[in-house]
């Protein structure tokens, strides 16, 4: 894929008139506020976003994104690399979908004074909210053989409070 630049600020209405997408990357040094929350975004972020207007008259903004950051493992504190991938679908038509009376699979994104969306924002908020809540390896090394489960003795499976039988002597 060629590193094609997306602008940052568009103009869904027109866009979708026009059924415009867009294929390329936004820089990773423009992603203020996700480089705060993990270590080191590592490459570029691969966006893809069509404007289109669905069969209801209503405009949609359809894509997804994808990059690379490095976060701490809360288990043992080494960084180590996550792959994040977004999908998102938003309309700037709220209105005329609660005149509608209608549901809708769109999340509502609002339009500056001049009937613009901040592009680049709506996909760092969608990475922002694909992180996972607690970042670990999926096997941690230094905690290897540390977290084990096994069988139940027959015993506990019967009275679970035998084990505290024990602690009467």
């Amino acid at each position: 894929m060629q590193n094609v630049r997306i602008p940052q600020r568009v103009d869904p209405t027109k866009l979708a008139q026009k059924r415009s997408s867009y294929d390329g990357v936004f820089a990773k040094d423009h992603l203020a506020r996700l480089a705060d929350v993990v270590v080191e975004i590592e490459r570029d972020i691969e966006v893809k976003v069509d404007f289109d207007v669905d069969l209801q008259g209503i405009i949609a903004i359809v894509g997804n994104a994808s990059t690379a950051v490095k976060c701490v493992c809360e288990r043992c504190g080494k960084p180590f690399t996550i792959d994040l991938a977004a999908d998102f679908k938003y309309t700037p038509d709220q209105k005329k979908i609660e005149s509608f009376g209608i549901s809708t699979e769109y999340d509502f994104v609002d339009t500056d004074e001049f009937g613009e969306i901040d592009l680049l924002a709506l996909v760092e908020d969608e990475l922002m909210l694909a992180l996972p809540l607690v970042s670990k390896h999926d096997k941690c090394p230094d905690f290897e053989g540390y977290w084990v489960s096994g069988k139940i003795e027959e015993e506990a499976k019967t009275n679970p409070f035998a084990v505290l039988k024990n602690l009467k002597k």
